[in-house]
């Protein structure tokens, strides 16, 4: 998650703290000392001490045998508390789940935070390739389909100032680092009322999303995502309709 500049942080331990929980949370296993300390670019004393107090109050784990580290089982209530603050996620979720049941491809639900979609919600493919996307990772917004869908929403001037704040890397050879293309993109996507990413943020992958609104302001993100290979014209607009129809669903419930 991207700290915002216009805001002066209170020291800066805690900023060093969440960097090595970020780095483990993108870890599959656990990791030593020194595997942190080279990664982050920060001295073995200031992660141990930062580490010795994470593993006090039960934000990190560290195993005794391997002096490995990893997250602690307390983070999990927190995350279980952050999501019950999205009433989001439980109003769409029959919504999603149907929408997950007639494609049978990869639903997210996201939300809108610091520059980025974080994804709050996920149901799996049916097919047994599964996206590594997860609940709580969170992807840029001028490549993603939700990013996208978010930034046609907003005036020229924000999305403006957006562009020229973050840098604009080319993640792959689809995405699109031109601000022009860019701006002509969200157009079409305003237009369209559902923005794309094919390929943009992920290669082979194609991304179909919509933003879902409650009197005006946006709540949350919905996206559909697929491998390229079964992306056929006849399957984009079928998710397309589907898409706009869960979108009208959960918007008339959060009105009700």
């Amino acid at each position: 998650m991207k700290i915002m500049s216009e805001t002066k942080p209170y020291g800066t331990v805690l900023i060093r703290a969440k960097q090595i929980l970020d780095y483990l949370e993108q870890k599959d296993q656990p990791v030593n000392l020194q595997t942190i300390c080279t990664s982050l670019k920060t001295s073995k004393s200031t992660v141990l001490k930062i580490l010795n107090t994470l593993c006090l109050i039960g934000f990190v784990k560290r195993e005794e045998e391997t002096k490995k580290y990893s997250l602690g089982i307390s983070l999990i209530s927190y995350g279980e508390a952050a999501k019950k603050s999205f009433s989001i996620i439980s109003v769409a979720e029959r919504d999603l789940i149907e929408l997950n049941n007639q494609i049978g491809e990869t639903i997210h639900l996201g939300a809108y935070d610091q520059d980025r979609i974080v994804y709050i919600k996920k149901l799996n493919a049916k097919s047994r390739i599964i996206l590594r996307s997860q609940v709580g990772h969170s992807v840029e917004l001028y490549c993603s389909a939700m990013g996208k869908a978010y930034l046609a929403e907003q005036k020229e001037e924000v999305v403006r100032n957006y562009l020229d704040r973050v840098r604009l890397e080319q993640r792959t050879k689809h995405t699109l680092c031109d601000k022009i293309a860019l701006m002509d993109d969200l157009r079409a996507t305003r237009q369209h009322g559902y923005a794309i990413d094919d390929q943009e943020n992920e290669e082979d992958v194609y991304c179909i999303a919509t933003s879902i609104k409650q009197n005006g302001v946006i709540r949350g993100l919905v996206s559909v995502s697929s491998p390229v290979y079964r992306m056929s014209e006849e399957k984009r607009m079928k998710i397309i309709t589907l898409l706009q129809q869960a979108k009208r669903n959960i918007e008339q419930k959060l009105t009700n």
